[in-house]
């Protein structure tokens, strides 16, 4: 055995015998999650806003998007259009390559799940087609339902779409672009969208 197989060797068994339990996932959400989600993502630069009500999620994000846009392009995903309806945006042109999507203020999209302890929202790559567009953006805005938030990321890696491990990737993203290498001083939007605010949706009455 080579000294590189017999380094693997070693790592596959370490990894075997030292991967944790994950949790379980609760389907109802507890609003102290929502509590820690938010204050973990404003500690990380970003915001979220709710948890709103299904029918006030397309006037808050008409107020808002503008703000943001100030007079630039606005697009958003089908998911996110079937919970937004007609406003200030467009969708997402189907195939797009990146450098069309330069020029884009804000881009619309809708998470999978929300994360309490750390603030992250995990994005299916599946939605963002192409993945470049959260990073090219100037400011992203994601949707995400309320009971989708999960306590820290052993239930968040528990609950991945087993489609999206197969054919897509899932990234997740915390907070707006950042970096503090020069003199750690913080800057916000050095490598991609300098800003990042979560729409929580409550779920209907009915459910």
């Amino acid at each position: 055995m080579s000294a590189r197989d017999e380094l693997l060797a070693r790592v596959r068994a370490a990894v075997s015998h030292s991967a944790p339990a994950l949790e379980p996932f609760a389907p109802a959400h507890r609003r102290s999650d929502f509590a820690a989600f938010a204050a973990q993502l404003a500690a990380a630069g970003g915001s979220a806003v709710g948890p709103l009500a299904p029918g006030d999620v397309a006037a808050r994000a008409a107020e808002l998007i503008p703000r943001l846009a100030a007079g630039g392009r606005v697009v958003a995903s089908d998911a996110a259009l079937l919970r937004l309806g007609t406003g200030p945006w467009q969708p997402l042109p189907s195939g797009a390559p990146p450098h069309s999507l330069a020029d884009v203020a804000v881009a619309v999209l809708c998470g999978a799940l929300a994360v309490a302890e750390n603030g992250a929202v995990g994005l299916d790559g599946r939605e963002a087609r192409p993945r470049a567009l959260p990073v090219l953006c100037e400011h992203l805005v994601l949707l995400v339902d309320a009971r989708r938030i999960v306590p820290d990321m052993h239930a968040a890696l528990a609950q991945l779409p087993d489609a999206a491990l197969e054919h897509h990737h899932f990234t997740f993203v915390a907070g707006p672009s950042k970096t503090a290498d020069i003199e750690g001083e913080l800057v916000l939007g050095a490598h991609g969208a300098r800003s990042l605010t979560v729409l929580v949706v409550e779920a209907p009455a009915a459910d």
